[in-house]
């Protein structure tokens, strides 16, 4: 009868160690399960096992490393998320201390179970700020954010922070397929809306129209059907590679204005923009293409000077954002209208920066332009190529 009692309470004390051992186990799971590759330096802790480094990923949810080391680049310690429990999974206030001067972790209290510390990428925006809001109050060198120009705060300069992510909240996607989802910042509206332009041109150059004796105005061009027609399922916009589901709420319906201007190569942004704001036919769409004014104010604030060398090398040129375009050349939404012959002619930006016109039928590059709805926040990024804005 003893042999019986010994040999229950041996298997009841196993079964209690068993449980609390999957206990433990499954605390510790819950909060991690795969790792993620960093430039390390070695733990500085007396006891690695009890410590579990929480990285955050692009998608903003953590994993754990599981080399057990410190990241030293690219991220910041999160002290509200981090912290030790106990053994019965109850969170220890105060137990956890980092040092990040030394890349230390310390624990002050014997009753310690498990120690996570959060690692955080950092962000320039605050929780609900918009995308404008964001970028207004963190202005790098190419962003103008003191003075309004030509209706909006504009990126300039030979080289801008201005990279933006859509159709993807995946930094690693987008950085690895940047025809389908890199953009550039072209300016900020006051009202919070952002104009941005295809980093490189669609596929195929685009027809203004099929002959240059007719008059066709923007809203009835083959551009403009093929970047905007929702029945086309071959055109821009219903074109899953490049908005996929649900990221067509994000782009806003903007009155786009159109018209004329015998007067394109060798003037500034405000002399253009004082043109092509006067014209008062408009046309409700989504999508459109760059003003000539937005070239010539992308490379320098007060506008580009006349001599085309010069803004050949802003950002905005379709050189510095596509090697491999279909065609040097770009449309721009300006058109120049009928010369003496009755021919109709559409400026566009040519190879080595200037501004000219051509008859409607060449099939010119072409880089769809839009503005997002100003509620979009930026998730994270600081505008560079290889660390684009994420928004949401």
């Amino acid at each position: 009868m003893q042999v019986v009692n010994k040999k229950m309470c041996v298997i009841v004390i196993l079964v209690l160690v068993i449980i609390e051992s999957c206990t433990l186990f499954l605390m510790y799971k819950s909060f991690s399960n795969k790792n993620t590759n960093l430039d390390k330096v070695n733990l500085n802790i007396s006891n690695a096992n009890m410590f579990a480094i929480m990285l955050e990923q692009d998608d903003g949810t953590y994993k754990e490393d599981t080399s057990s080391t410190w990241p030293t680049s690219g991220y910041t310690y999160n002290a509200s998320m981090s912290g030790c429990i106990d053994i019965n999974g109850n969170r220890i206030e105060d137990a956890l201390t980092y040092d990040k001067e030394n890349n230390k972790a310390s624990v002050n209290t014997t009753n310690t179970s498990y120690c996570y510390l959060y690692f955080s990428i950092p962000k320039w925006c605050n929780e609900d700020e918009t995308a404008s809001e964001c970028l207004l109050r963190n202005p790098t060198t190419s962003l103008n954010n003191t003075n309004v120009e030509a209706g909006m705060y504009r990126y300039q300069g030979t080289d801008a922070m201005n990279y933006v992510c859509f159709g993807t909240t995946v930094k690693s996607e987008c950085v690895g397929n940047t025809d389908a989802y890199m953009y550039r910042i072209i300016g900020i509206q006051e009202n919070g809306q952002m104009k941005l332009i295809k980093k490189e041109a669609l596929n195929t150059g685009v027809q203004w129209w099929s002959d240059y004796t007719t008059d066709v105005t923007w809203p009835n061009s083959l551009i403009y059907k093929h970047i905007n027609d929702t029945e086309n399922t071959n055109n821009y916009l219903n074109n899953t590679t490049y908005v996929p589901t649900g990221w067509e709420s994000k782009i806003a319906t903007t009155s786009w204005k159109y018209g004329d201007t015998t007067d394109g190569n060798n003037y500034d942004g405000p002399t253009k923009y004082a043109i092509e704001d006067s014209w008062t036919d408009t046309t409700p769409a989504k999508i459109g293409l760059m003003y000539i004014h937005d070239y010539y104010y992308a490379y320098a604030s007060g506008g580009a000077p006349g001599n085309y060398s010069n803004a050949v090398t802003a950002w905005i040129h379709l050189s510095k954002n596509d090697t491999s375009a279909p065609n040097s050349y770009e449309w721009t939404m300006s058109r120049y209208g009928a010369n003496s012959s009755g021919k109709y002619y559409v400026w566009y930006v040519i190879s080595n920066g200037q501004v000219n016109n051509g008859t409607l039928t060449r099939a010119y590059s072409v880089r769809p332009v839009f503005y997002l709805t100003s509620d979009v926040e930026i998730t994270g990024g600081t505008g560079t190529v290889d660390d684009p804005f994420i928004i949401n």
